[in-house]
């Protein structure tokens, strides 16, 4: 019988990660990935199609068995634990409701197995679905909800046993923008309402930055880089991550941490941060702005002249596309009542303070490129 102290808040749990493998037919689908997460933080695996983070997450979950490595929760090893008794929850991309059951009934499934008694079930699931807002719900079936409202009933499910930490693979992947976006939000409340510790999974670079205390970025089963969503964004260590994260110009030459010199041109900017042996400088778009040819340009910044190929408007600000002499193209955003008003075929010098610019190592094996 459950004896578990009532609400449904409380402390998270930290959850380790020792070097952990995962080998399929020769193949490394998890490489070596050693991983603390903090008690009660909200962290996510973050990376494309193949890159490790959902067979990591069913490592942790007790779904798959690793070829090597140790998994730890609240300082217990749980490697060789089932899945049923290593009290985490886990929500699913497809949610997996049963299809017969009511909404109340789906919710209450994990607390029937656990035996719990029956009063304090009916408190549980009520208060787990009034924590989601389906509190008036409960009664109906899977099939007369909407999706949004489905993964609300996973959510539920997935907290009314008080888990020590809540897994999500992808969970918002079927849903449409608004809606995602919505939820994005009411995930991010009930983290902070639960203070339990949550391990998110997507391949959504905005979703990561809008959710996450922190991020762990994998790349062909590999950690690349973890850190906070700024940590990430502001002072990526290689060239992927400025990559991946967010859109990027990455000019490619050397730095010698003072200087960068770009490999085509043989230009030399002033840089502000730079990595040991970096072969990659990075300017975000919101950092480069643009002047009229010959008109004013700050003492001190770095530039390239070009002429305006191409300006999207984007509600909120531009996007403004830069041709340079040498073929490659930088982006610019911009509001969109600057004091200058850009427009194709407008000679224009991009420009940037010397602290914007991030010298980083480049590990893509990309051709020289802007």
């Amino acid at each position: 019988m459950d004896t578990t102290p009532t609400g449904l808040g409380g402390a998270g749990t930290a959850i380790d990660i020792h070097h952990v493998v995962k080998h399929y037919k020769g193949a490394s689908a998890v490489d070596d990935v050693t991983l603390h997460v903090r008690e009660g933080e909200f962290l996510t695996l973050l990376g494309a199609s193949g890159s490790g983070k959902s067979t990591l997450l069913n490592i942790l979950a007790g779904f798959v068995e690793p070829t090597a490595g140790r998994i730890e929760v609240g300082g217990r090893d749980i490697t060789a634990v089932p899945p049923y008794q290593r009290g985490l929850g886990m929500v699913f991309q497809h949610y997996a409701l049963f299809p017969h059951m009511s909404v109340w009934d789906n919710v209450a499934f994990p607390l029937r197995r656990r035996k719990v008694r029956k009063a304090e079930v009916a408190r549980r699931v009520q208060q787990a679905l009034d924590l989601v807002e389906l509190g008036a719900l409960g009664k109906r079936r899977p099939a007369q909800l909407s999706g949004g409202q489905q993964q609300r009933v996973a959510l539920a499910r997935a907290i009314v046993f008080r888990p020590q930490a809540l897994l999500m693979d992808e969970p918002l992947g079927a849903l449409d923008k608004r809606l995602r976006e919505q939820l994005q939000l009411e995930i991010k409340r009930l983290h902070q309402d639960l203070g339990r510790t949550f391990v998110f999974v997507t391949h959504d670079q905005e979703e990561a930055l809008t959710m996450s205390d922190r991020i762990a970025v994998l790349r062909d089963g590999k950690l690349v880089q973890v850190g906070t969503p700024e940590d990430l964004y502001e002072r990526p260590r290689s060239r992927y991550i400025a990559e991946f994260l967010g859109e990027s110009n990455i000019f490619s030459g050397d730095g010698d941490g003072e200087r960068f010199v770009d490999a085509r041109t043989r230009a030399a900017f002033a840089v502000g941060s730079a990595v040991a042996g970096g072969s990659a400088l990075v300017v975000r778009p919101e950092h480069l702005h643009l002047s009229a040819e010959g008109g004013d340009v700050p003492a001190g910044h770095n530039g390239v002249s070009g002429v305006v190929r191409d300006v999207v408007y984007l509600g909120s600000g531009l996007r403004i596309e830069v041709a340079l002499p040498d073929g490659r193209t930088v982006v610019a955003r911009a509001g969109t009542r600057g004091e200058l008003t850009p427009r194709p075929g407008l000679a224009v010098v991009a420009h940037w303070h010397p602290d914007r610019s991030l010298v980083v190592r480049d590990d893509t094996g990309s051709p020289i490129a802007a």
